[in-house]
């Protein structure tokens, strides 16, 4: 989408490799935000038969999450590429910012590590993203208000009810003194939803009036 401005910036990505990025149009499922590539569709397949069963009202999502969004992504996490997510989270906000402003988004969630992982990582790059977010639109970010207690398996070899099970108990309020009003959680990648929905449970419980999210990438429909 050659509408995105790029930050003009001496470290991240580079404006030749941005302007490869598989950037989502409008065409997009209403529910997860996925691109869609049926102009008469309005739900990918996923939101088709699971759609009734999310705690979120809706999402976005600046890329589809194709081979390329895959290596920048391992990048970002596992090779130390810390500037990836701030650079993005740049493009996600100037991107998104005005839907934001629309919905009436008062407070940025994002997706916590277990502190261990965190820890081997140096960052959570969900929360680099969410700085960046909240920069970009003037909303404030919670990072420590949700916490992650169980240092839980990784996801993407799993089903859809493997993930769900592996999530439960996983996140907890570590304090009560936000209003969180409409809130938006941030994560790196949205596949089955499961990450989203644990974090939305939480965050219903401790008073949110709706939870949307926003993510870097998103999976294809298919």
């Amino acid at each position: 989408d050659k509408a995105v401005p790029y930050p003009n910036r001496k470290k991240g990505i580079c404006t030749e490799c941005l302007e490869k990025l598989p950037f989502t149009n409008n065409n997009t499922c209403y529910k997860c935000g996925r691109q869609l590539f049926d102009g008469q569709k309005e739900w990918c397949e996923d939101c088709i038969r699971t759609r009734q069963k999310h705690l979120y009202e809706s999402g976005m999502a600046l890329c589809s999450y194709d081979d390329l969004m895959r290596e920048s992504v391992y990048r970002l996490k596992y090779g130390k590429r810390r500037e990836y997510a701030k650079t993005y989270g740049q493009l996600m906000g100037k991107r998104f910012g005005e839907v934001l402003r629309s919905l009436k988004v008062s407070s940025i969630i994002p997706v916590p590590l277990h502190q261990r992982r965190e820890k081997e990582r140096g960052y959570n790059q969900a929360a680099v993203l969410a700085r960046e977010i909240g920069k970009a639109c003037g909303i404030p970010v919670y990072e420590d208000l949700v916490t992650r207690v169980r240092n839980t398996l990784p996801l993407k070899s799993m089903t859809p009810v493997q993930r769900q099970n592996n999530l439960k108990k996983a996140f907890k309020i570590r304090r009560n003194d936000v209003k969180l009003g409409v809130t938006i959680v941030i994560d790196d990648i949205y596949t089955t939803g499961s990450t989203i929905d644990a974090v939305s449970e939480v965050l219903i419980k401790a008073g949110a009036l709706r939870v949307y999210f926003m993510t870097l990438a998103i999976g294809e429909d298919f």
